[in-house]
């Protein structure tokens, strides 16, 4: 199954001249894209596929492995210094990471997250080259009945999101999925709650909607201050504190692996995404903590576990893309029309046909992880500067940014008023203190239930939910998902009165 000599060729051939430029230079253009709140590293990669035709296959692949991790890295800063996320997957990374830049640690916060961001991109890729031979088996496994259990237990992080009241991140829950089911019904094709907007009829789109909640919204609530930080703190521009930040990073080895991997195995499950893990492994981090009560005020712990957990979960998404020829991502379908386009069709033959090329893109996602922890550092302490820019010119500078961007995911005119809809709706939100993550969560999981729901009871009935054995696991999850707060804090209880 694993062939050293065809291990040693890939790894010959990615330290080629052309392959590393690429690297790099896909790289570069996923980190400035990802860092752009609305820009889509699929959709760049899309745009750039005629030109790929000119490039070997396999350096074509490398490079938008670059452009795909970059992304995904710097996805973090806005989200950090803005509270916009740059890429859907970096959506949890503002749940701690923005309120430590708001309290002055927005550098100590950018170090820990490409500490975390790297490690986890190191171990993704690690997993993907021992596993990824066997791992495309495994993911043929999941059917709609263990998809719909996967979306079930993404949604028992809610509980984790809702700090003031649980009860409010349920309705906030619930509304959400409601609306996540506006459009075309995923079996009858008959549309519901349109109105007889044409531009619903594919659902609601993710993108306006995300940078409505998140993006329009904060730039409205940013216009009360002077600048992003609070008034009275105090920001470090140096390199002290970013490095301390990477470096501390280091120390949560337990929250790292377990973050990773939990990201990892996400990935590899087509269709599951870097939203589900990043959000999965905040839950598991916030449950398992001992500092519980910290979380939501800027908790190193739970930015180490989203930024690790997101970038492993892309390296997890390639691994069906090359054994199965499933994309588990947008970005990883661009990369699979990329390949077909050369002549190549991954799959399960994919290993046997092409071993030097997919140890090639394999070993790619090591190059990766080390630019995430050098060049992103450096860009780090240029991207820090942010908070300091008077609101005056930094609002009206995001929202060119980020209408542009509402428009470019479909290049719809309805979307810029769809995201003006959800930034008003944000804004309520966040005065109200309801959860918005637990909102966008359930409008990400909602289409992800329903249609695997209703594929798995039209082929089995509902006992087929959880006839296969991987469903009765990833039940048992969920119930110790839901059990482990409950007796820890039991624990932690007696052990005071004790």
């Amino acid at each position: 199954m694993y062939d050293t000599v065809a291990m040693l060729e890939g790894l010959n051939a990615m330290f080629q001249t052309q392959t590393l430029v690429f690297i790099f230079l896909g790289f570069v253009l996923g980190f400035v894209v990802g860092a752009i709140p609305g820009f889509n590293d699929a959709n760049v990669m899309a745009i750039l596929l005629p030109f790929t035709l000119l490039l070997d296959p396999t350096v074509a692949i490398v490079a938008m492995v670059g452009v795909y991790c970059g992304a995904q890295a710097a996805g973090s800063i806005p989200a950090i210094l803005m509270n916009i996320p740059g890429t859907p997957g970096n959506a949890a990374s503002t749940l701690e990471g923005y309120p430590m830049s708001r309290a002055g640690r927005s550098g100590y916060a950018l170090g820990l997250s490409f500490g975390a961001s790297s490690f986890g991109a190191f171990i993704g890729a690690f997993l993907a080259l021992i596993l990824a031979p066997i791992l495309g088996l495994f993911a043929l496994r999941f059917g709609p009945a263990e998809m719909f259990m996967v979306a079930v237990l993404g949604l028992t992080v809610v509980s984790t999101l809702s700090a003031d009241s649980f009860a409010k991140g349920l309705m906030i829950a619930g509304f959400g999925i409601l609306v996540s089911l506006i459009g075309a019904d995923s079996m009858s094709a008959f549309p519901r709650a349109t109105y007889g907007v044409p531009e619903l009829y594919d659902g609601m789109p993710l993108i306006p909607v995300l940078l409505g909640l998140f993006g329009l919204s904060e730039l409205i609530l940013l216009l009360s201050r002077r600048t992003i930080a609070e008034k009275g703190s105090s920001q470090s521009t140096g390199w002290t504190e970013i490095l301390s930040g990477f470096r501390d990073s280091a120390h949560h080895k337990v929250n790292l692996i377990r973050s990773s991997i939990l990201g990892f195995v996400v990935g590899v499950v087509p269709g599951a995404g870097a939203t589900i893990g990043s959000f999965l492994a905040y839950g598991q981090a916030k449950q398992w903590s001992r500092n519980r009560s910290a979380f939501g005020k800027g908790n190193p712990e739970g930015l180490i576990a989203t930024d690790s957990a997101n970038n492993a979960t892309a390296n997890g998404a390639i691994v069906p893309m090359l054994t199965l020829g499933l994309p588990g991502s947008a970005s990883t379908l661009v990369m699979l029309a990329a390949l077909v386009l050369h002549g190549v069709r991954p799959g399960p033959e994919f290993f046997r046909n092409f071993q030097v090329d997919a140890y090639t893109i394999l070993f790619s996602m090591f190059a990766a992880a080390i630019l995430i922890a050098t060049l992103g550092l450096l860009l780090a302490r240029v991207a820090q500067r942010i908070v300091f820019i008077p609101n005056a010119i930094l609002v009206p500078t995001v929202a060119v940014l980020v209408f542009i961007g509402a428009y470019a995911w479909r290049f719809m005119a309805f979307d810029i008023l769809l995201m003006i809809v959800f930034g008003v709706f944000g804004v309520l939100l966040k005065t109200y203190r309801y959860p918005v993550p637990a909102f966008m969560l359930a409008i990400i999981l909602g289409p992800l239930l329903e249609s695997n729901f209703l594929r798995a009871t039209r082929i089995g009935g509902v006992e087929s939910l959880l006839a296969s054995p991987i469903s009765k696991v990833i039940a048992a999850v969920i119930v110790l998902s839901l059990l482990a707060p409950l007796v820890q804090s039991l624990l932690q209880r007696k052990k005071s009165e004790d």
